[in-house]
């Protein structure tokens, strides 16, 4: 009897188990067209695994290979439902595209009326406009003054009155410089033609006039300077280099003239033309710099271009 039992109690076991194990058997069909026999062991947002009817475990197998009637089924199961739905595609009729609220950026407000230059120029742009322009033109001016050897007084005052125009008329002038008679009339050779008489001796400097380097044609006028007013030095009989300039003329490189040379002029002459000068303002080893007498310009000689200097009264 007791056998009787265990018999109908191994059968009723089978005939229960085969039904519900027929049951949790499902088909998963991936896009490819492979199909897996089985159910969900596990899930996630990405992949899942599925436990075969054999009882083995497939390795993880990623959601989106998975064809779309299988993620519908898999939708139908709340469990798994928030995992397959980003993967489902919807019909075309449902796919709705954005709407996109274009926002108009807020715009500057237009004057009314025309703009025009006075309107322009009122501006704090247009006033510091103007200002730039008024100081580059009085700048200008003063360059000017400065190169054409012009009172600067003059030229920046007419420059203020009339921007651009006075700047223009300037440059275009020539600049004032020191014109003698040496700039009209040649140069005329001191040799003495064959057959001609010789020229008469000059005379002989005075005694207390012996330390000034005299030339053979200078002689020393009467008058102030410390007895330097008529002193001629030439080419011929001079060596003009830095050492004797600053020998002889030491009191003409001061700012400030003394009192022995104030009312004295340096008057070099060149082969083109002769330049009359106050002050050596400037020397080096191979040329000097004059401060002119007329125009206050300054001009640079090369101790070359020197024949001649003579110191004389204004």
């Amino acid at each position: 009897m007791q056998k009787i039992y265990s018999i109908l109690a191994l059968c009723l076991a089978v005939c229960w188990t085969t039904p519900c194990g027929a049951a949790e058997t499902q088909t998963f069909e991936m896009e490819n067209g492979n199909i897996i026999e089985g159910n969900v062991s596990a899930m996630d947002e990405e992949s899942m695994v599925i436990r075969r009817k054999i009882g083995t475990f497939t390795d993880r197998i990623d959601l989106v290979f998975l064809s779309q009637e299988t993620l519908l089924w898999l939708k139908a199961n709340p469990k798994y439902a928030e995992f397959v739905d980003p993967f489902i595609e919807l019909p075309e009729d449902e796919i709705h595209p954005p709407v996109i609220n274009v926002r108009q950026p807020d715009r500057m407000e237009q004057p009314d009326g025309k703009t025009t230059l006075f309107s322009t120029l009122s501006t704090p742009v247009g006033f510091l406009l103007i200002f730039a322009f008024y100081a580059g033109n009085l700048l200008a001016a003063y360059e000017i003054a400065v190169f054409r050897g012009r009172p600067v007084a003059l030229v920046c005052g007419l420059s203020a009155i009339l921007p651009v125009i006075g700047p223009i008329l300037f440059i275009s002038l020539p600049g004032i410089e020191s014109v003698s008679q040496y700039d009209a009339e040649p140069l005329v050779d001191d040799t003495a033609a064959p057959g001609a008489p010789p020229a008469p001796a000059a005379p002989a400097p005075p005694s207390g006039k012996a330390g000034l380097g005299l030339s053979n044609g200078g002689a020393a006028a009467s008058g102030g300077g410390g007895g330097l007013a008529g002193t001629v030095f030439s080419k011929d009989d001079t060596n003009f280099n830095r050492n004797f300039i600053e020998t002889k003329f030491t009191e003409f490189f001061r700012v400030v003239p003394s009192a022995s040379i104030k009312n004295l002029v340096l008057s070099f002459k060149t082969v083109k033309r002769e330049y009359v000068a106050t002050r050596i303002s400037r020397i080096s080893g191979s040329d000097l710099h004059l401060q002119l007498q007329q125009g206050a310009k300054e001009v640079s000689l090369s101790f070359g271009e020197i024949i001649k200097i003579e110191v004389r009264n204004k």
